[in-house]
């Protein structure tokens, strides 16, 4: 085989030993050559050449433990002053390289960046927990497992604790057994409003929701005081019309009378005696509507509910709005199956039908028409009362249910009302578990429909 050139070979050696070994390099190539060099001077060479190369690789390790040192203070150092405070450390050292300058540098641009949003957050944290302990809502808060992580002190007070709640189901340190309930709805992604129940003294309106992370929020409103005055207002109502509708009863008997024997008196009497007798039975029908109410709100709760049939019921409920109708000459029907059934309060449901009817007979022009139909759906039955009448405009529909509202405020009393019969028949509605929902235009007749649940 033919020797390689000594170029060659020096320039091969070089570039894998590295420049502090050329001068092995050069005697080992002219070895490998044989280019005639004393085997002495190539052992010396190469030798020498070793000493280099291991006193490079030595410097070399002595350099890396040393960075190995440096990044290993620098850790410390974070670390300490990560666990007192968020200011920057002195992590600068003279001695550093510039790369580990370099590396030093954006560490401290990271720790200043990363400072600044954990004060940032720690300050929303402390008014978020500000405005957490000084709500005046109770607030409970649950994990996916439905363990209470956090209540604040309102919820606290407004209920009695077993235990220390955190960490512990709801039941299990809660004394209000509601809580769990809707919790547990929460978790199940069910939201839950307006649940009442009670933490003697207290009475209270939970909802519920869930969170993004699976867990569930509670709010306690207590409703204590808003329920005394509530309770005190209709007492106070109730009282009042039992006895003001005493001289009433007999202002109306003395008028009826008078209205009788009307020939035996002035004829410019007439218009007077009228009106005392017209006013007289509004006031009646006001006292009676008013009691009505109050007999609602006295239940606090909702009303007992059976299967009926509904046709008997409606076709009770709507005899004197037929003898109205016929009066005014106007179309009356009934479209109900005799078979079809509901579950349904039949003293609420006479009411609701019976006020919504007579609403019908008032606002629907002579000669007009009026339906009453029963509809089965596949999770309700829907009872409409359908007129022609003069309509309502869509901007009262918010306000139509509420007490003495009136869209035309001389056209109502002209008519009789007392303001309060869409108001009985929403509370009717509501404390059978059912609800009233309208349908109308200016012009073109209304539809008032009863959704009860099946």
């Amino acid at each position: 085989m033919k020797p390689l050139p000594t170029v060659q070979v020096v320039a091969g050696l070089s570039s894998i030993l590295g420049g502090g070994a050329t001068l092995a390099a050069v005697c080992l190539a002219l070895w490998l050559t044989g280019d005639g060099v004393p085997r002495g001077i190539v052992g010396a060479g190469v030798f020498g050449a070793g000493l280099s190369v291991g006193a490079a690789l030595a410097l070399a390790g002595r350099f890396a433990r040393r960075g190995e040192q440096r990044l290993d203070s620098l850790a410390a150092d974070i670390e300490r002053h990560k666990a007192d405070n968020l200011e920057l450390p002195v992590l600068v050292d003279g001695s550093d390289s510039v790369a580990m300058t370099r590396l030093v540098r954006s560490v401290e641009s990271l720790w200043t960046a990363a400072a600044e949003q954990i004060s940032d957050l720690r300050s929303r944290g402390e008014v978020l927990q500000s405005l957490l302990e000084s709500s005046p809502s109770g607030i409970l808060v649950t994990g996916p497992a439905g363990k209470i992580r956090y209540l604040n002190a309102t919820f606290e007070a407004l209920v009695r604790l077993r235990v220390d709640p955190v960490g512990h189901l709801p039941i299990e340190a809660v004394r209000v057994a509601e809580v769990q309930t809707v919790v547990d709805r929460a978790l199940a992604g069910q939201p839950s409003t307006d649940v009442p129940c009670v933490a003697d003294p207290y009475e209270l309106l939970l909802q519920a929701a869930p969170l993004a992370d699976g867990g569930a929020l509670v709010l306690a409103q207590d409703m204590t005081r808003f329920r005394l005055a509530e309770r005190a207002r209709t007492d106070f109502v109730a009282n009042v019309s039992h006895e003001l509708r005493t001289p009433l009863t007999a202002i109306l008997g003395f008028a009826e009378t008078l209205v009788e024997d009307r020939d035996r008196l002035p004829a410019d009497a007439h218009p007077l005696l009228d009106r005392i007798y017209r006013n007289a039975r509004r006031l009646r029908d006001l006292f009676e509507d008013l009691l009505t109410l109050s007999r609602i709100e006295a239940r606090r709760g909702e009303l007992p509910i059976v299967p009926q049939q509904l046709r008997p019921i409606l076709a009770e409920a709507l005899a004197s709005a037929a003898d109205l109708a016929h009066e005014r000459r106007q179309s009356f029907e009934l479209r109900c199956k005799r078979s079809l059934m509901a579950p349904v309060n039949p003293e609420a449901l006479s009411t609701i039908v019976s006020n919504l009817v007579m609403n019908a007979c008032h606002y629907t022009p002579e000669g007009g028409a009026i339906t009453v139909s029963v509809a089965q759906m596949d999770t309700e039955v829907r009872i409409d009362v359908v007129d022609d009448g003069i309509g309502i405009d869509p901007t009262h529909h918010q306000r139509i249910f509420e007490r003495f509202y009136r869209v035309d405020e001389g056209r109502s009393r002209r008519k009789g009302g007392t303001g309060l019969g869409l108001a009985i028949v929403k509370h009717m509605a509501m404390a059978s578990g059912a609800r009233i929902t309208l349908t109308s235009t200016h012009g073109m007749g209304s539809t008032f429909s009863l959704h009860i649940p099946r």
